[in-house]
């Protein structure tokens, strides 16, 4: 996150923003993710417990629901990161939350390959579901950006809960 307040030679500050930052007054960025699997609710812990601006939400939580639809007009299946003005959906989300964390930028080229090649079988085998042929960075709509304090209040990553088969 970066938002710079600039004075130059007594003129009034100006909040300069980019793609990807921070509204003002949004602290935190939200992951969406599949939280039905405790692998993946494993994972996304670990991914997410280094950082105190980035809150997990399921995808199943009716919040997540309705600010997809706004989003998108539909409800994707896929894995997410709502930053700032972005939307980063699938590939990209992974190479988001790897480049937040300083990874080699030739591995997280890699690793973001090997899910759009590997995300469509393994959603089908592990999820029960194919993932959503989306992939990319969008800009926050505005009626899905209205949506983003009931996400807020959604977060939490219940690791040792278990599946809906008992796993």
């Amino acid at each position: 996150m970066r938002i710079e307040i600039r004075t130059d030679l007594g003129q009034t500050g100006a909040n300069t923003q980019t793609l990807g930052e921070l509204r003002p007054g949004v602290t935190q960025s939200l992951l969406i993710y599949d939280g039905r699997n405790v692998l993946f609710r494993a994972v996304v812990e670990a991914a997410t417990s280094q950082s105190d601006d980035i809150v997990p939400v399921r995808w199943d939580a009716e919040p997540v629901q309705a600010f997809l639809d706004s989003q998108f007009d539909a409800r994707p299946f896929a894995f997410i990161l709502v930053e700032g003005d972005a939307v980063y959906v699938g590939a990209e989300t992974v190479g988001r939350i790897l480049d937040r964390t300083g990874v080699a930028d030739s591995l997280v080229e890699g690793l973001k390959r090997t899910y759009a090649i590997a995300g469509p079988p393994v959603g089908r085998v592990i999820h029960g579901r194919a993932i959503a042929d989306l992939d990319g960075t969008f800009p926050l709509s505005d009626a899905a950006a209205a949506h983003l304090a009931d996400l807020r209040r959604e977060h939490g990553i219940p690791v040792r809960e278990n599946d809906a088969d008992g796993r």
